[in-house]
């Protein structure tokens, strides 16, 4: 995936909203750009002890869940699953 800085901080600043939204407590992450999708790294610790998860995200699903909330609301589902065991 071929990407400009500009698209690299709209997808960092999508992932925090997102990340924002299910109220985590505490977390870390980072996105990374991979040959056809981007990759999401999340550190939290939603019931006490830390713990790591990795997602996979198609470039054009991250940019519909700025303005498409049937895409947010599923995104955050998916997440908000692993995220919170």
């Amino acid at each position: 995936m071929e990407i400009s800085e500009q698209e690299l901080a709209q997808a960092r600043d999508t992932v925090a909203e997102l990340l924002n939204q299910l109220s985590l407590s505490a977390y870390l992450f980072a996105v990374e750009p991979r040959a056809d999708h981007w990759e999401v790294r999340v550190e939290c610790a939603p019931n006490g002890s830390w713990r790591s998860s990795v997602f996979s995200v198609e470039e054009e699903w991250l940019a519909a869940c700025r303005t498409d909330r049937t895409a947010r609301n599923a995104l955050l589902a998916e997440w908000d699953k692993h995220l919170r065991i």
